[in-house]
């Protein structure tokens, strides 16, 4: 655990502890950003070539940001990288928002087109046209295809949480290697302890209500379905040739800023209210206002996260 304290700015004046808040932002970012490229060459050690890698990683745990990076340094190295997201692979959901209905399955293997996933790969890696499918969170649904004629310089790299789950990794060629990446620091300031999956939780509840048009109420009810395939599907499939930890120290700070206003917004007689003003009361120990969105790089693996409305 790491205690939050002992890094803070020490109160003397107000823009004296905004100077030391963004010296620790910097730092953090500093930090993570060599975390990743030390990762990132560690996937090219040796002789052998590297056709596919898979980042995975629970929920919320920074792929997006992570894959990007590692399409510029494959694209950097005279390759092509091909970005893949097994979530495009989903099949149909349920209505967004409505929390009377059982929470859908959005993590286990059973969400993802399996058939059309394993006939996708094995056309890809014999180098046939493929229709890359495109699929909307926003409409729950599939929104269309794009076709893809493959190159011999391509490299594939196949990101999602899924990307662990031994149903997808039986459909890639022997020789691929896999990055796991995910927040694994519980943290306590002022006595308050937040756990990671929290902190993932946080994480999870901003991102969706900016980028996937959902409801506080709406991400609680996912979030018991979410957990429980984590630790039954993900965590003990977490096998993996590298791996990351995206927590930043500066997040809790950050993240209040836009969770507290969304946990607030669960409604009176919500069978999720009490979770909400319970975690609520916890989050608000960690609202520091010396910090500011303004001071997280546009690069950040944390803008996946807050978006950029700030700026």
């Amino acid at each position: 655990m790491i205690n939050l304290d002992e890094f803070m700015p020490s109160a003397i004046t107000k823009r004296h502890d905004r100077i030391r808040a963004r010296m620790m932002v910097k730092k953090c970012e500093k930090e993570f950003n060599r975390t990743i490229n030390e990762a990132i060459e560690k996937v090219f050690e040796g002789e052998e070539e590297v056709k596919v890698i898979t980042l995975a990683g629970p929920t919320c745990s920074g792929k997006t940001t992570t894959a990007t990076k590692l399409t510029d340094r494959i694209d950097r190295s005279g390759k092509n990288a091909v970005m893949l997201s097994i979530d495009d692979f989903f099949l149909g959901g349920e209505d967004r928002n409505n929390i009377n209905k059982e929470a859908p399955d959005y993590d286990s293997v059973k969400a993802i087109d399996l058939d059309y996933l394993r006939v996708f790969i094995k056309d890809l890696l014999d180098g046939k046209t493929v229709y890359i499918p495109q699929y909307s969170f926003v409409n729950q649904k599939r929104s269309g295809y794009e076709e893809f004629i493959p190159d011999p310089s391509d490299i594939y790299i196949f990101e999602g949480i899924q990307a662990v789950y031994p149903e997808i990794t039986s459909l890639l060629p022997e020789g691929y290697r896999s990055i796991f990446i995910c927040p694994r620091d519980d943290v306590s300031y002022n006595g308050v302890i937040l756990k990671n999956h929290e902190l993932r939780f946080l994480r999870r509840i901003v991102r969706d209500y900016k980028f996937r048009d959902a409801s506080p109420e709406y991400t609680f009810h996912l979030w018991t379905n979410v957990r429980k395939n984590e630790e039954e599907n993900i965590f003990p499939n977490e096998k993996s040739d590298i791996y990351i930890n995206s927590f930043l120290m500066y997040e809790p700070f950050v993240i209040s800023q836009f969770a507290l206003r969304l946990l607030r917004a669960v409604p009176e007689g919500s069978p999720y209210k009490d979770e909400a003003d319970e975690l609520y009361s916890r989050v608000m120990a960690y609202d520091e206002r010396f910090f500011s969105a303004k001071m997280i790089p546009h690069n950040s693996v944390f803008r996946e996260f807050i978006g950029y409305d700030d700026e």
